[in-house]
């Protein structure tokens, strides 16, 4: 756990608890609301059921009356080589209650989940995003590493993207992911 300052609130970052799901059920539907993306609370009681889901890696941001405005998760994935599979991250999704935007809830969620992710042992996240948000963090495109997405393998796409929480972990590696 730990408390980070987001303008002025004050914001517990902890890791999720099935104790919290509901609640993170509606957070998820609030947060995509106006981007029409309906799916996505579905879809993340459906990562919860997945071996590679990583509790540790499922984590909240509960105001100080307790109640949850933010969620991120990250769970495995694999790198399609040619002759093997290589496990990193994938972060989907990371959401935040509307009326709590533009605090810097989002940031401290994500730095969080880089020093936990690292610490237990992952070299490299990837994700579906908006370059204009996540390069902030470091994320690059994929096809800088020479690794594509299994829709958009021949293609350079931007939102595919990728960041190295171990310099060098991509390095040499040629493949392709399925994230989302």
């Amino acid at each position: 756990m730990k408390i980070v300052q987001c303008n002025e609130l004050f914001i517990k970052i902890r890791q999720e608890t099935p104790n919290d799901y509901d609640e993170v059920y509606e957070l998820v539907k609030a947060s995509f609301a106006t981007e029409n993306h309906t799916e996505e609370p579905d879809y993340l009681n459906e990562v919860r059921t997945r071996e590679t889901f990583i509790p540790k890696l499922s984590l909240v941001a509960q105001s100080d009356n307790g109640k949850i405005v933010g969620q991120i998760t990250l769970y495995e994935t694999s790198i399609s080589c040619d002759n093997n599979n290589i496990t990193q991250l994938v972060l989907s999704p990371i959401c935040v209650l509307p009326q709590y935007f533009h605090k810097g809830i989002a940031s401290e969620m994500i730095k969080e989940s880089f020093i936990i992710a690292k610490r237990i042992g992952y070299g490299a996240i990837f994700l579906w995003g908006n370059p204009d948000f996540y390069s902030k963090f470091g994320f690059v495109p994929t096809y800088r590493y020479n690794i594509g997405h299994i829709q958009f393998d021949k293609k350079n796409v931007d939102f595919i993207m990728v960041k190295e929480l171990i310099e060098g972990t991509l390095n040499g590696i040629h493949g392709t992911i399925d994230i989302y």
